[in-house]
C-alpha cells in the first residue's frame, strides 16, 4: 500500500471516530472587534403590509429585503389586532434594502448597515428628466403620515439595536434618500426625525448654532462649492461642482427632507447651509476648518 492510500484510510478513520461526536472548541474572545453593523437605515414600503411582506420575504426577480418590517393598525391587509414588529433578517446577517449607496466615506451600505422597511404608502412618480432644475415633489409625490403607534414601535426597536450595535452613531441614523438621493425619497417629509432625536435616536443641529451660521453666512457670502463640501462632510452623496445642478439638487433635496422638511425644493439657500454647519458644529467640529469656517462655542449669558 503507498502512502498516498495510508493517508487517506487514517483520515477516513478519523472522519468515521469523530462523525458521533463533535470537536472541542475553545471560545477565547478577543478584545480586537467591533460589530460590523455601524449604520441604520429607514425606508418606507410604498406598499401594503401584505405586498410589503411578500415583496421582502419572497423570490422575485428584483429580490430584496430589510431586517425588520413595522406595519400599521389601520391596513386593511395586516392581520393582528395589536401592532407586532416583523423580523426578516437576523441583525448579523445582509439584508438587501440599501442598494447603490453611500454615506460620508462608506459605500455599499447593505454591508454595514440594518435596515427597517415601515409601511407606508407614500409614493412617487418617476422623474428622470435631468432639467435645469428639479421639479417639486409636491408634483410628483402623495406623502402619507406616519401614526404615533408605529412611530412609538420604530423608537423602541432602535433603542434595542443601539443597545447591541453602539458603533451606530447619531449620524449614521439615515433615511434611504440620504445614502441614495439621485433615486430615493423614503422616508420623505413626513418622517419625524426631529421627534426621534427627541427619544435619543439620530442626529440634530441645535438651533442657536443654526442662528450663529445664518448671521455669519450674511457676512459671508458662501459659495456653493463650499456648501456641497459641508453637505458631503454630513455625510451625502454630493460631488462638488459649484454648480446647482441636478445632482446637487437630489442630494440637497434629501438633506432638506430630513432637517428642514418644511421647504424641500433642492435649492441651496442660506438656511439649509446654516443647518449644515450647525450638524458639522455639533458633531464633527474638526471638519468645519477644512472648509475655513468658524466653530460656534456657545456660552450661556
Amino acid at each position: 500500500m503507498n502512502q498516498t492510500k495510508r493517508v487517506g484510510k487514517a483520515l477516513l478513520a478519523l472522519l468515521l471516530l469523530t462523525s458521533c461526536s463533535s470537536l472541542p472548541l475553545v471560545k477565547v474572545p478577543s478584545e480586537n472587534q467591533n460589530s460590523r453593523v455601524n449604520h441604520l437605515v429607514i425606508h418606507f414600503t410604498s406598499e401594503a403590509f401584505g405586498p410589503s411582506l411578500k415583496a421582502l420575504t419572497q423570490t422575485s426577480d428584483r429580490p430584496v429585503s430589510a431586517h425588520y418590517l413595522i406595519p400599521r393598525l389601520d391596513d386593511p391587509t395586516y392581520p393582528y389586532a395589536k401592532l407586532k414588529i416583523f423580523n426578516l433578517v437576523e441583525e448579523q446577517d445582509r439584508a438587501w434594502h440599501a442598494g447603490e449607496s453611500q454615506w460620508f466615506r462608506e459605500t455599499a451600505l447593505n454591508d454595514r448597515s440594518i435596515g427597517i422597511e415601515l409601511v407606508n404608502r407614500s409614493s412617487c412618480a418617476t422623474d428622470d428628466a435631468l432639467s435645469e432644475q428639479l421639479k417639486p415633489l409636491s408634483a410628483l409625490c402623495e406623502f402619507v403620515d406616519y401614526p404615533s403607534n408605529q412611530i412609538t414601535a420604530l423608537v423602541l426597536l432602535i433603542q434595542s439595536i443601539i443597545e447591541r450595535h453602539p458603533e451606530i452613531s447619531p449620524t449614521n441614523v439615515i433615511g434611504h434618500a440620504d445614502i441614495a438621493p439621485d433615486r430615493k425619497v423614503d422616508p420623505g417629509p413626513q418622517f419625524p426625525w426631529q421627534a426621534l432625536h427627541q427619544a435619543g435616536i439620530g442626529a440634530w443641529y441645535f438651533e442657536r448654532d443654526k442662528i450663529f451660521y445664518l448671521d455669519w453666512i450674511a457676512g459671508n457670502a458662501l459659495d456653493i462649492k463650499r456648501a456641497q463640501s459641508a453637505l458631503a462632510l454630513v455625510g451625502y452623496p454630493i460631488d462638488v461642482t459649484g454648480e446647482q445642478d441636478h445632482q446637487s439638487q437630489r442630494a440637497a433635496r434629501a438633506f432638506q427632507m430630513h432637517y428642514r422638511p418644511e421647504a424641500f425644493t433642492g435649492l441651496i439657500d442660506a438656511e439649509t447651509v446654516a443647518i449644515t454647519l450647525a450638524l458639522l458644529n455639533r458633531y464633527k467640529p474638526m471638519l468645519l476648518a477644512t472648509l475655513q469656517i468658524p466653530t460656534h462655542n456657545f456660552k450661556a449669558p
